[in-house]
């Protein structure tokens, strides 16, 4: 399935509901027209949703994974999170891994998530001078998930009045293969 448009027709709360809605896996793409360099430098983003859960958000053209956002943050060093990146297994999302080797916990997850995902999301929904595609997908960017989600209908929801859910809102973790039924982590 693809989808494309603009969210000047299809604002992007709008456009979150209804890819939640049918519980969708796949990449919604955005490409934002900047005011002063439209054609020279537009801004592009990837939302990736996992069953109608949004499980990552990242700027297309500066992407980072879990292991360089902890590094960042200085709670990995940059020579452990090479050798955890080399062992990692290829359909667990990175932060799930990390916390599975008691290198990050629940907290560190969320707090990344809310920052990487939550709010870059919240940030989005305002823009108006947009393009947008979605693709259909079963891969979702695994190295850039914490292992959290937020279903898109709940983001789209907040997102709409402009106040997305705070770090004690209710997550999901995302279990098993990518495509796999995801179940609440949190009543």
């Amino acid at each position: 399935m693809e989808i494309t448009g603009t969210l000047l027709d299809f604002p992007l709360p709008e456009l979150l509901q209804f890819l939640g809605s049918r519980r969708v896996t796949g990449c919604l793409s955005l490409t934002i027209a900047s005011d002063h360099y439209m054609e020279l430098h537009p801004q592009q983003y990837g939302i990736w949703l996992s069953q109608g859960n949004v499980v990552s958000a990242q700027r297309s053209t500066y992407p980072q994974d879990v292991y360089t956002l902890a590094v960042q943050r200085e709670w990995i060093t940059p020579f452990v999170a090479r050798k955890l990146k080399e062992r990692s297994p290829k359909n667990v999302p990175a932060g799930l891994y990390l916390e599975s080797q008691s290198v990050l916990d629940f907290g560190q997850l969320r707090s990344l998530f809310f920052r990487e995902v939550v709010h870059r999301v919240e940030a989005l929904c305002k823009v108006r001078n947009a393009t947008f595609t979605f693709r259909a997908s079963n891969e979702p960017p695994i190295n850039q998930m914490t292992g959290l989600s937020i279903a898109a209908t709940k983001l789209a929801k907040q997102g709409i009045k402009g106040n997305l859910p705070s770090p004690k809102a209710s997550l999901n973790h995302y279990q098993g293969r990518p495509g796999d039924q995801l179940k609440p982590l949190m009543a």
